[in-house]
């Protein structure tokens, strides 16, 4: 299998080996160190820690995962950047592959490793890592699935296809915690539960007035696929007609919305595009980066594991 690079917290991954940037003595560092201990419970992984004793820059030694959702923790040590400690890095990586394989692992996830307190460059230490990863996967015949796990989108690739800026959108939010709802977020409501302020269908027909899209329009000729007459009928006829996310997110695409007043349409039915659904991080991402063709948008849902959206009918 590739090596593949994901924006990810390294704790909430899952894998048959988590590899620590550990500190070659038996404490608590920081940064990796840190957040590994935390996640897999500090008395129990310091106890097995302490049990290994010293560990020499390069070297890889494994203890239990305790609360990770990994099997191992694979430890190794690097040491601080003065311009002439690649080959320290490779070990790292290297060992950790090997001890990987010893252990019977199908996954193992890496953080970046020397990128922190021991202050590596970032590309180089990247450079190294795809190196050895890349060279350990072809001699072993790629019976390993290895994840480079990065906490900033600078770590990741930026040489990307117009799919690729899609799946790194999606990285920058899903990685973070979401405070807002899935599905809805909260409005003002009047007694009767009706979204108090300018109704859902005043504005999509204001959108596509400005946008000089008529009825006849949005019913016929390239929108037709995704509009029907009754449809409209209802939305001309019924001010408070509530339609499904789905339909807000169709109607979105159709009008060619960007991203904030697509955000607006949507918050005025009772909905958004939460940071916390994929699905919905793909459409954010397409939207942002001008694609609003149905179809495309769909391919996108498909390749990230998501149900497409639906055609007005």
């Amino acid at each position: 299998m590739p090596l593949n690079i994901i924006r990810n917290d390294i704790t909430k991954v899952k894998a048959d080996a988590i590899v620590n940037t550990a500190n070659p003595e038996p404490v608590i560092g920081g940064g990796t160190d840190s957040a590994i201990y935390v996640a897999a419970g500090k008395d129990k992984l310091l106890a097995a820690r302490r049990l290994i004793g010293r560990i020499a820059p390069g070297q890889a030694i494994e203890t239990a995962a305790y609360n990770l959702d990994a099997r191992f923790i694979i430890h190794t040590v690097c040491t601080v950047w003065t311009g002439r400690e690649l080959d320290i890095l490779a070990d790292c990586y290297h060992n950790s592959l090997v001890l990987a394989k010893e252990l019977g692992c199908k996954s193992v996830a890496f953080p970046l490793i020397g990128t922190g307190s021991y202050g590596f460059p970032r590309g180089d230490a990247i450079g190294v890592a795809r190196d050895i990863i890349t060279r350990f996967l072809e001699e072993q015949g790629d019976t390993l699935d290895v994840m480079l796990v990065v906490f900033d989108s600078e770590s990741l690739n930026s040489a990307r296809s117009i799919s690729s800026k899609i799946k790194s959108y999606i990285d920058d939010v899903y990685v973070k915690e979401a405070s807002e709802e899935e599905y809805s977020v909260r409005r003002e409501r009047a007694p009767s539960g009706h979204i108090i302020g300018k109704s859902f269908c005043r504005r999509v027909f204001e959108y596509a007035d400005n946008k000089g899209i008529k009825d006849s329009e949005l019913y016929g000729g390239k929108y037709e696929l995704f509009f029907s007459k009754q449809v409209l009928s209802k939305m001309r006829n019924d001010p408070d007609y509530h339609p499904s996310k789905y339909v807000c997110i169709v109607i979105c695409l159709v009008l060619d919305l960007d991203i904030n007043d697509a955000l607006d349409l949507m918050e005025s039915a009772g909905y958004t595009l939460s940071r916390s659904r994929i699905a919905d991080c793909v459409v954010r991402g397409c939207i942002i980066n001008g694609i609003r063709d149905y179809y495309r948008v769909n391919e996108e849902l498909k390749a990230n594991g998501c149900a497409e959206l639906k055609q007005i009918k």
